[in-house]
């Protein structure tokens, strides 16, 4: 189990946690970080070591968890959506000081959500009590950080970082460039509802898709969503549209995004920027939402963003080469150790 004085990251599974470890591991092997795993270890399968546990038992999983937070030096959350992990800080106040909260944005934006039971008005209640009192807020999303200060009055210093591997740019091997017959336009990052895809098909079903195809990712996410989305798609664009429901390796992943000429990512809070990174360093243009933490982020940086207000098919005019320019800058693998030498160096 973890041992004292160490760096607790407290990490429910997702896509990018495998990688976050290996990365945390070899950048900083001396630093005593120790990595608490909750959710679907076989669906996120990571190495596990005697610098990790994963949760088995939820009984005895989370008695062993409280006594990592006690004796621990660090307190890193990933992300605070787990109603479990919340009660045990909200039970536990004394260790809220040295916790780093790293917003998801699930998590922050779930004060947003009606809470129409006793029960969950309850756990919004701790994690209100929880954030407000959190030492550290983690975000590269200026916008974010003040949300959890004004929604929540968190209290918390706030340290930019980055923080996964998904947010850091790869370039990709493609050589020359042919001219296509058939342009592609890619429409949201999952059947999450928070895509609102039904409201950028509206926008592009008035728009000339003569030599457009419509490609839309819809792996992961409300299962739910991902028909009705679907049964739409087609019906509006017939043979264009291209739903994705198999989930594609990354390197595979890629090549898709190298392929797209126009993306348009309607969420109405930050997300998707794994994607957005990808597609403005290699210069394809994007269309995002004006009033979101993500646009006030890129454009603050000098990034030539599209709002969705003002969305074109047409050739659009944009600096390419210097969005290519300051995403290689900004989110390099470099930015990211330095960043994250202040949480776990």
């Amino acid at each position: 189990m973890a041992k004292r004085s160490c760096n607790l990251h407290i990490c429910p599974l997702d896509k990018f946690i495998p990688s976050f470890i290996d990365f945390v591991r070899k950048e900083f092997p001396d630093s005593g970080n120790f990595f608490y795993t909750i959710g679907k270890i076989e669906k996120h399968p990571y190495r596990e070591g005697k610098d990790s546990c994963h949760q088995r038992s939820r009984r005895l999983g989370y008695f062993r968890l409280l006594q990592a937070m006690h004796s621990s030096k660090k307190i890193i959350l990933h992300g605070l959506s787990n109603d479990y992990v919340v009660m045990l800080l909200f039970l536990n106040p004394w260790v809220l000081k040295k916790c780093y909260w790293v917003i998801w944005g699930g998590d922050l934006y779930r004060y947003q959500k009606p809470k129409k039971r006793n029960k969950e008005r309850f756990v919004e209640y701790a994690r209100c009590f929880v954030i407000k009192r959190v030492g550290y807020l983690v975000t590269y999303f200026p916008g974010d950080a003040t949300l959890a200060r004004n929604w929540y009055g968190a209290k918390g210093k706030n340290i930019k970082c980055f923080m996964y591997l998904s947010n850091v740019f790869k370039p990709v091997s493609g050589g020359v460039k042919k001219k296509k017959s058939i342009k592609t336009l890619l429409v949201g990052n999952s059947a999450n509802p928070s895509n609102d895809h039904e409201l950028v098909f509206k926008k592009i079903a008035k728009l000339d898709l003569s030599n457009w195809r419509i490609v839309v990712p819809l792996s992961y996410g409300d299962h739910a969503n991902s028909k009705k989305i679907i049964e739409l798609g087609r019906e509006l664009f017939g043979e264009r549209f291209e739903p994705l429901t198999n989930f594609l390796p990354y390197d595979e992943y890629l090549k898709l995004l190298s392929d797209v000429d126009i993306a348009i990512f309607a969420h109405n809070r930050q997300q998707a920027m794994g994607n957005t990174i990808s597609l403005l360093g290699m210069g394809k243009r994007v269309y995002i939402r004006r009033d979101t933490s993500s646009f006030e982020l890129l454009s603050s940086i000098g990034l030539d963003v599209g709002s969705i207000d003002s969305l074109t098919l047409d050739k659009p005019v944009f600096d390419e080469e210097n969005n290519r320019k300051i995403i290689e800058r900004y989110f390099s693998e470099g930015s990211l150790k330095s960043q994250l030498k202040k949480i776990v160096g």
